[in-house]
């Protein structure tokens, strides 16, 4: 079938986004599968759209897209970036094969449930964060050649991500700084050095599997983005590493917020250079007069239940001779005894 082309930069105007996905959408209904776009960086190109017979395959081949090319794209697209691409490449993905032959922006293959997503040079921060994967489908897996920003799979839950380090000998670490903070779930493959992981996760050696799996899925990777000569290069393996979430046995404790800011925040603060950090510690539930709101308690309305009393999550409520009262020095002013009084015997007021 003959290939569809669209100019969405036309007689020196630039076409709307919308303008530009309703105009594929319609071309998609006549029956057309293959696209070349000339985009001006319009957002969402190829993202959520799907042929009336569901098994036809769309093909696009998009240079200058903006943000957010091939979001939430289904099953049976394939999508090809020529150059470099914008922000949240893949976002969403759930099913496609998306290929950029250059860098992508932040946030690539963010909220990915299904499909690949292969990136011929580097990515920004936050890319393969909160990756996810749904039994049903087929895992999403994330290959980048080069390196990843800042906050690289954050808060992940599934599926695999694959960093080669290709030309990063320079970089102290290949994923960035704090990477894999929060990742409950998935694996990361990453050739080159790392450091500044999050403590919720761990280094192990590859395995005999993932040494089969990267052998297969480096060839398919390579060949997409044009880049087989490296094949060899990259399949030596006792340059590879494997991070997972970390074992139970090996989860780090947990610490106060004091010994937090102590050992691990910045010396001096946050806006240490702007204003002189005492260290003191606010935390989330303050108690007595440092409080936001107050309870008060109205004798003529209660009839005794004591939900009270056994609801309150800081036992700050004791019964007295049949009167109730709000001990200050435990009180957080949640609230929590107005919400559970059937007659309204306790109101909250603000302090301040």
């Amino acid at each position: 079938m003959k290939t569809c082309k669209i100019n969405a930069f036309d007689k020196n105007k630039r076409i709307s986004t919308q303008d530009l996905l309703q105009l594929i959408q319609e071309e998609i209904d006549k029956g057309k599968t293959d696209f070349e776009i000339n985009a001006c960086g319009q957002h969402d190109i190829a993202g959520a759209l799907w042929a009336k017979n569901k098994n036809k395959k769309l093909n696009f081949t998009i240079r200058n897209p903006g943000q957010r090319v091939g979001a939430m794209a289904m099953k049976n697209t394939f999508i090809t970036v020529i150059g470099s691409a914008s922000a949240d490449v893949g976002w969403l993905n759930s099913g496609a094969e998306i290929i950029v032959k250059g860098d992508a922006g932040d946030t690539a293959s963010h909220c990915a449930a299904s499909g690949k997503i292969f990136i011929a040079g580097r990515t920004g921060a936050r890319s393969g964060a909160l990756m996810k994967h749904d039994p049903k489908f087929k895992q999403p897996e994330f290959w980048v050649l080069k390196n990843t920003g800042s906050f690289s799979f954050e808060f992940m839950g599934g599926g695999i991500g694959v960093v080669c380090g290709f030309e990063c000998g320079d970089l102290p670490s290949v994923l960035g700084s704090r990477s894999c903070v929060g990742m409950v779930g998935g694996v990361i493959y990453v050739r080159g050095k790392i450091e500044d992981l999050a403590s919720c996760v761990e280094v192990v050696s590859l395995n005999k599997e993932d040494k089969k799996f990267l052998k297969e899925g480096l060839k398919e990777f390579l060949e997409k983005i044009d880049k087989e000569e490296l094949y060899s290069k990259l399949t030596k393996f006792n340059e590879w590493k494997k991070i997972i979430p970390a074992s139970k046995e090996k989860k780090v404790k947990k610490i106060s917020v004091a010994e937090f800011k102590k050992n691990h925040w910045f010396k001096e603060g946050l806006f240490g250079d702007l204003v002189e950090d005492n260290g003191e510690i606010f935390y989330l539930g303050q108690s007595g007069c440092a409080r936001l709101r107050k309870p008060f308690w109205n004798k003529k309305l209660c009839i005794g239940c004591n939900l009270c009393l056994n609801n309150c999550p800081n036992q700050a409520i004791e019964k007295q001779n049949n009167n109730y009262i709000s001990k200050d020095t435990l009180c957080t002013g949640c609230g929590i005894c107005e919400a559970v009084c059937p007659k309204s015997a306790w109101n909250t007021e603000d302090i301040f």
